[in-house]
């Protein structure tokens, strides 16, 4: 009865048991499937929020990127030289960027920045490629006669205005160009100088009386390169005082009068004027107001000495200042006469600024002296 008693118990105590394990691992089953219900949601949320932080990082990147570009382009546009209309043109484009940029980095924004990126890439290749150019033409200038500081100098110029293109300095190499080109034209300036003097010591120690005139498409040049044998010449020419005469009359007309104090001169008359130049002042500045003998217009009869009413002004600086030398100038072309030694233009001539004197060349060729203050020497070429 015993042993059936304690079977009964140990069979009852292992349902129990089975019972016990069941409910366990039913709770646990339970507990993981609930933990997945939960977890899953939560990651996909989870990637979601992943996900959207990634394009927000990319559209940040992006952003960071067109406003990188649009600070370079305007620093660029500092860099660039153009048109007053094309100027105009990228400070709008700027100008519209900065207002659309109050809404943030916009498609529009975006689409502006590439549009100004486009414009100064076109002007910068422009600016390029006319610098290229005008650098081209300055070197194919041979710089015969400079000294050697001199063309130390213009080589010093140039290396920095290299370096300024090498930088993208448009601007910048721009002036430097234009002050590279005006110093080598000054300095063209200062050595035709030295040359004419240099020839013009030499050939008024040659003999006189072996010189040739020089003619250049018909015109008679008399300059400190080209003299006059002592024999040339013995009075005025007949057509300039006539056409002279014919001026005079125009000018009274206009209310002014003007005399012709001094035209024709012998060599020898030249030459006695000339040295007591150099009595009193000394020959180097005698040099620069008066010529020597067989190198004077004068000589030639085509030389017109003119002054006004005032004979205190004749052959004075202070004669320019009158308007009698203002009608002249402005109309001593029509009458076949030229100013012979313009304002500014001593390095060419070999003399000073003469408002007073005058050249005959007869109206075929004067008129194309007209508001233009060209020298003989630069119409002849030479």
């Amino acid at each position: 009865m015993n042993k059936k008693k304690n079977q009964k118990i140990n069979i009852k105590r292992i349902k129990r048991i089975r019972r016990i394990k069941k409910s366990i691992i039913t709770m646990v089953l339970l507990g993981v499937v609930l933990g997945l219900m939960a977890y899953i949601p939560i990651n996909i949320k989870k990637k979601a929020l992943i996900a959207r932080d990634v394009v927000a990082s990319e559209k940040f990147k992006d952003d960071i990127n067109v406003l990188g570009t649009f600070n370079r382009l305007r620093e660029d546009n500092k860099s660039i030289y153009a048109s007053d209309e094309v100027s105009i043109k990228i400070n709008s484009e700027i100008e519209e960027i900065l207002e659309e940029l109050k809404n943030g980095v916009t498609d529009k924004v975006k689409e502006l920045v590439d549009n100004l990126n486009s414009l100064l890439v076109d002007v910068s290749a422009g600016n390029h490629s006319e610098l290229e150019q005008l650098f081209n033409k300055l070197n194919e200038d041979k710089m015969t006669g400079f000294t050697q500081e001199e063309v130390k100098k213009v080589n010093t110029l140039m290396d920095e205005y290299n370096l300024l293109i090498k930088e993208q300095k448009y601007s910048e190499a721009k002036v430097d160009l234009e002050d590279i080109n005006t110093y080598v034209k000054e300095v063209k300036k200062i050595v035709e100088t030295r040359i004419t003097k240099e020839e013009y010591d030499k050939k008024s120690t040659e003999d006189e009386k072996s010189r040739k005139a020089t003619y250049i498409n018909g015109i008679l040049l008399v300059n400190k390169k080209n003299g006059l044998p002592d024999s040339f010449g013995d009075a005025e020419d007949p057509k300039a005082r006539e056409a002279f005469e014919e001026m005079k009359k125009a000018a009274g007309k206009d209310g002014l009068y003007i005399n012709a104090f001094s035209t024709y001169r012998s060599f020898w008359t030249q030459n006695r004027l000339y040295w007591n130049y150099v009595a009193s002042f000394g020959q180097e500045p005698t040099d620069t107001f008066s010529a020597r003998a067989g190198f004077s217009e004068h000589q030639t009869g085509l030389g017109f000495d003119v002054g006004g009413a005032d004979r205190s002004l004749w052959a004075n600086q202070e004669f320019q200042y009158t308007a009698e030398a203002e009608w002249l100038k402005n109309n001593c072309y029509k009458y076949g006469f030229i100013l012979r030694y313009p304002e500014g233009k001593e390095w060419k001539t070999g003399f000073v600024y003469e408002s007073w004197h005058f050249r005959y060349l007869g109206e075929e060729h004067s008129k194309n002296f007209n508001n233009n203050n060209l020298t003989l020497e630069e119409y002849l070429g030479v």
